[in-house]
């Protein structure tokens, strides 16, 4: 018999069932903060996050959307330990319940000085600190760019250390908010318009602050900016305890804003007062250069030379007349060294001591022809009688021969080789014989050894 009671319950679809379940945890736990440690950290299309929040025992799903993680200032990581708010939802599609994260704090360490330690260890990773990037300061620049808010006591004060170092100095102020959501592009427009501009050198200045108020000087795209300024940058941000990225990537820190006047230009007063320490000290030196060389020029006028310029003609004279005498003699013998061999060679021209020596020369070619072909000819007879010998060795020893004179040799035909004894052969073997005429295949029916037939022959 069927049991209908199932019919009087209802029957959800898997879809449904699901919907149902994501409804009631959505509405049991609509706000909830949670703690633990990330793992399977991923980070979808640098939008969508998505993680496991653990601890010792057990451990939950996450998802962080784009519009909650984009205000993060920190950057969540694989074993960062955090407290995250959100809800209780399900994913349908797979039948699994997570968490919502609408927002995260680290455990332990604030958001703002874990977002500072996170983007100071990457950006000295990229070496973006390092000294070799480092710009020099120009001692005396034409064109001083401030960035900073001129409502504010900073510019005033620079002002004030400028004027006190180096009354006619040209100052271009540019007009930025330090604090707030858009200063970070603020900081940067205005070092890009300075740079444009043609500042010889750039400060980035502030008051002093908290964390959060100094914070558009600790962002990644102020200090790319910095780092890739083409001119001069002094970071001067807050208080002498305070620190910023700007500080480290910048190429000069200064403490305080006023430090910043000091470093930027020389103190006219003091440099004046150098240049004319300086000034005497080449007067000076120079005065003492003029004494000195007064004193050899004066030494120099009273020598004889100047005076009776002739004495220094005297004494190379005698040293010429002596080489004009030698030159001559050297001539001399040139002249008749050549005369002699031009003599020789006109005794060696005569024509009729050309002839005879031509003939004599011929008579000497004819001589050695006759001695070369008599020596060629006596060669070639002896290579013909070494030739000779040696084929007659040659065909002694060749068995076509041996066999021409009616003697036969004897090869075994299983294998092809010679019989020279009676010990080599069996009864029974085929053997060939080979006469000058031919091949004679047999047979071996007895052998008869040589000594015992002669033996025999004596006894008869």
């Amino acid at each position: 018999m069927e049991d209908y009671s199932i019919l009087k319950t209802k029957v959800y679809t898997v879809s449904e069932l699901n919907q149902e379940i994501r409804k009631n945890l959505e509405s049991g736990y609509p706000d909830v903060w949670v703690e633990g440690e990330v793992s399977n950290f991923y980070f979808h299309d640098k939008k969508h996050m998505y993680f496991d929040l653990k601890d010792e025992k057990s451990k939950i799903r996450v998802v962080m959307f784009h519009h909650s993680n984009k205000n993060l200032l920190f950057k969540i990581e694989e074993g960062l330990h955090i407290l995250i708010n959100g809800y209780v939802s399900a994913y349908e599609k797979r039948g699994e319940y997570q968490v919502i994260a609408l927002c995260a704090r680290p455990v332990g360490k604030g958001a703002l000085i874990l977002a500072f330690e996170q983007l100071k260890a990457k950006l000295e990773k990229k070496g973006y600190f390092e000294y070799e990037h480092k710009k020099n300061i120009p001692i005396l620049p034409g064109k001083i760019g401030l960035v900073t808010s001129t409502g504010g006591s900073v510019i005033r004060d620079i002002i004030l250390v400028l004027k006190s170092r180096f009354e006619n100095f040209h100052l271009i102020a540019r007009n930025v908010n330090v604090q707030g959501a858009t200063s970070s592009n603020e900081v940067c427009d205005a070092i890009d318009d300075l740079c444009e501009y043609g500042v010889d050198v750039i400060i980035l200045a502030r008051g002093g602050g908290s964390l959060e108020d100094l914070w558009a000087f600790n962002t990644e795209k102020v200090a790319e900016k910095i780092y890739k300024c083409p001119i001069p940058l002094i970071s001067a941000i807050g208080h002498e305890t305070d620190y910023t990225i700007s500080d480290f990537v910048a190429d000069r820190r200064a403490a305080t804003p006023s430090v910043a006047g000091e470093l930027v230009i020389l103190n006219k007063r003091e440099l004046v007062k150098s240049l004319r320490i300086i000034n005497r000290r080449i007067r000076s030196l120079v005065s003492s250069r003029i004494n000195i060389f007064s004193k050899e020029a004066a030494f120099l006028i009273r020598r004889r030379i100047f005076f009776k310029p002739e004495t220094l003609l005297d004494k190379f004279s005698q040293a010429t007349g002596e080489l004009k005498i030698r030159l001559v003699e050297n001539k001399k013998g040139l002249v008749r060294v050549k005369k002699e061999r031009v003599g020789d060679l006109y005794r060696m021209m005569d024509r009729r001591n050309i002839i005879k020596r031509i003939y004599i020369h011929k008579i000497e070619i004819k001589t050695s022809y006759v001695r070369m072909f008599s020596a060629i000819r006596n060669y070639i007879n002896q290579k013909k009688s070494k030739l000779k010998y040696v084929l007659g060795k040659i065909d002694e020893r060749n068995p076509s021969a041996v066999l021409k004179r009616g003697f036969a040799l004897l090869y075994s035909i299983k294998d092809n080789k010679s019989i020279k004894s009676i010990k080599d052969a069996k009864i029974n073997q085929k053997v060939k014989i080979l006469l000058k005429d031919g091949i004679l295949k047999v047979k071996v029916f007895d052998k008869i050894n040589k000594i015992l037939e002669l033996g025999f022959k004596n006894e008869n």
